[in-house]
């Protein structure tokens, strides 16, 4: 899954917080689907 829809929903977010944002929502898009502790299991 590319990363153009998470920067487009992390446009107005604050600065210092998107990486964080970013890299949450990008293990969510990796698996739907799949409980929070197993998405972020990296």
């Amino acid at each position: 899954m590319g990363q153009d829809w998470v920067e487009t929903e992390t446009a107005g977010c604050d600065g210092r917080l998107n990486r964080r944002l970013e890299a949450m929502l990008e293990a969510l898009g990796e698996r739907p689907g799949k409980s929070l502790p197993t998405a972020f299991q990296d």
